[in-house]
């Protein structure tokens, strides 16, 4: 029965360590994806910034043709005013997705690093583990093969006896 019992325990000590395992293999292909999405991620934020460094030159030409309608008539002064102040509202409204834009990659690097932790602790375990789940099937081993010597030695001494 001790036998079936150690047999059970090296089976289910072996199951545990395929689960780890294979658990180790997922998180690494979900870091992989999170790597992924980060660095897509960086490249929307250069593409924006360019736009950015593209649309502000604009945004000053803008100011000098409003200053120069200005000086015509006072009816358009009113209306380049309003474009003016829409297009602060613009450059304002690409700041702000900047911004929204960097603060997801930092909430993204966040969860990675949540992800990470989290199943690094069962992966460590299992690492700092395996140690023990192999010398205790080593162990199981040997028993076993004491085991087997030990029934086998009496029946030779009976046969033994009775020649």
């Amino acid at each position: 029965m001790e036998i079936i019992l150690y047999i059970t325990g090296g089976i289910a000590l072996l199951a545990l360590a395929w689960l780890f395992i294979a658990t180790a293999r997922t998180v690494s292909g979900v870091k992989d994806m999170l790597q992924e999405a980060r660095e897509d991620l960086r490249t929307v934020i250069a593409s924006v910034e360019e736009v950015k460094t593209k649309a502000l030159p604009i945004l000053g030409n803008v100011t000098n043709i409003t200053d120069n309608v200005t000086t015509i008539t006072g009816n358009v002064s009113s209306i380049t005013d309003g474009v003016r102040n829409q297009m602060v509202g613009v450059h304002k409204t690409v700041d702000d997705a900047l911004d929204v834009v960097r603060g997801t990659l930092d909430d993204i690097e966040r969860l990675k690093n949540e992800v990470v932790a989290t199943v690094e602790g069962p992966v460590t375990l299992v690492r700092d583990t395996s140690g023990g789940v192999v010398s205790t099937a080593i162990k199981v081993i040997s028993i076993l093969a004491k085991l087997v010597k030990a029934v086998r030695t009496p029946s030779r001494n009976g046969q033994a006896e009775r020649d």
